[in-house]
C-alpha cells in the first residue's frame, strides 16, 4: 500500500546574512531570517513498498523530471542514517511544486529542502511534534543550510550566539519576543532580472573560505545577529533598518571583494536601492530593503504603509521591474 505525504514550506529572506560554511555545513556566523509565506513549495512523496535493495527514487518538479535534482537528493538522503530504513524498503516518488517562478530572488533551495526534509522524516519516525521540528531543521540544513529557518513562524535564528539560549549551528530555532512593530511585515519582491544567476551560492560560500575580510565578517555577523533579536524584542525600527540594509550590502561588498570577485548588482538594482533612500527621507515611513545573492530587491515595511509603498513602487519603479511579487511575514511550514 502506498503512503503520501504532503509537506509544504515557505522560503525564507535573511535579514542579516549567512554567507561561508565549513564541515558538513556548518556556518562560519550566525544568520536571522524573516520567513516568507506567500513563497513556498509544496511537495508530495509517495513510498510504496519494495523487496529490491536498490535505491528507487523519482523527482518530479511542476510535472516534468529533473534529473539533476534528482541525483541531489538521493545523495543527501542517501547519507541520512534517519532515511537508511526508508530508502531500504520503499520506493519513493517525489512531486515538487513552487509557488513562485525560478530565479526571482526567492531561496527555492530553502523551500524545497525544508519540504523534502519534513516529508522524509514523517515518513522514516513518529517522533513528537516539539523535537519532529528541531530534527527536520537539523536534517533540512544538510542538504541546504538556509533551509533550516524554514520552520518556524516570523523569524528565526540559525547559528550559535552568545547568551542566545538553545541557539546552534546545527538547526535554527525560532524568536517569538517580537515587538509589535515587526507584527505582520511585508516584503515586496521586486524582479530586475529573472534569468538564473551566474554564480551558485555554494560557489560563493567557497569564496569565503580565503577572503581576505572573512573574520571581521564572520564576527561582525554574529554581532549583527545579537543586537537583531534586541531590536526586534524593543522595536527599534531605526536599528532594523540599519542592519538589514547594511547586511545586505556587506553581503554583495565581500563579493566584490573575493579573490575571485565577481558582481551580482545590476544597474537596475543600484538604481532601485537610490529610490528607496530618497523615498525614506522624504516621508520618513519605515520602509528598507535587503538583498539576496543576486540582483532582485526585497522591499520590508510595516503592513499599516502598505497601500503607499505600493504606490511608489508602482510609480517610480515598474519601469525597471519584470514583475513584483508582494509577500508578508509567514507561519513556517506544514506536513501530513
Amino acid at each position: 500500500m502506498t503512503q503520501k505525504i504532503i509537506a509544504k514550506y515557505p522560503s525564507n529572506i535573511a535579514l542579516v546574512k549567512y554567507w561561508g560554511k565549513y564541515g558538513n555545513q556548518m556556518p562560519c556566523n550566525a544568520s536571522l531570517s524573516m520567513t516568507l509565506s506567500k513563497a513556498y513549495t509544496e511537495i508530495i512523496l509517495q513510498c510504496t513498498p519494495k523487496t529490491t535493495s536498490k535505491i528507487e527514487l523519482d523527482y518530479f518538479f511542476e510535472g516534468q523530471p529533473k534529473e539533476n535534482f534528482k541525483e541531489r537528493i538521493i545523495k543527501y538522503a542517501s547519507q541520512q542514517k534517519e532515511f537508511t530504513t526508508l530508502l531500504h524498503n520503499f520506493s519513493l516518488r517525489i512531486d515538487s511544486t513552487n509557488s513562485f517562478p525560478h530565479s526571482t530572488g526567492i531561496a527555492s533551495s530553502a523551500s524545497a529542502f525544508a519540504a523534502i526534509a519534513a516529508a522524509l522524516l514523517k515518513a522514516s519516525s513518529q517522533i513528537n511534534d516539539v523535537d519532529f521540528t528541531k530534527e527536520a531543521s537539523r536534517l533540512a540544513r544538510l542538504g541546504s543550510g538556509s533551509a533550516c529557518r524554514s520552520f518556524y513562524g516570523s523569524y528565526a535564528l540559525w547559528g550559535k550566539v552568545e547568551n542566545i539560549e538553545n541557539s546552534s549551528n546545527e538547526y535554527a530555532i525560532p524568536i517569538t519576543d517580537i515587538h509589535t512593530n515587526f507584527h505582520n511585515m511585508k516584503d515586496a519582491i521586486l524582479i530586475v532580472e529573472d534569468s538564473p544567476k551566474k554564480v551558485s551560492s555554494s560557489v560563493g560560500h567557497a569564496l569565503m573560505n580565503n577572503h581576505p575580510y572573512a573574520n571581521a565578517r564572520f564576527i561582525d555577523a554574529n554581532k549583527n545577529c545579537a543586537t537583531m533579536i534586541s531590536v526586534l524584542k524593543s522595536g527599534d525600527v531605526e536599528n532594523f533598518i540599519a542592519i538589514t540594509e547594511r547586511e545586505a550590502l556587506t553581503l554583495h561588498a565581500m563579493m566584490m571583494m573575493s579573490k575571485d570577485y565577481y558582481m551580482l548588482m545590476k544597474p537596475e538594482t543600484v538604481f532601485i536601492i537610490e529610490q528607496i533612500f530618497n523615498f525614506r527621507s522624504e516621508t520618513k515611513l519605515p520602509i528598507c530593503f535587503t538583498l539576496d545573492a543576486g540582483p532582485n530587491i526585497h522591499v520590508l515595511y510595516p503592513e499599516q504603509i502598505e497601500q503607499t509603498v505600493k504606490s511608489f513602487i508602482e510609480q517610480n519603479l515598474q519601469t525597471k521591474l519584470k514583475s513584483v511579487i508582494y509577500d508578508h511575514a509567514g507561519l513556517g511550514g506544514e506536513v501530513n
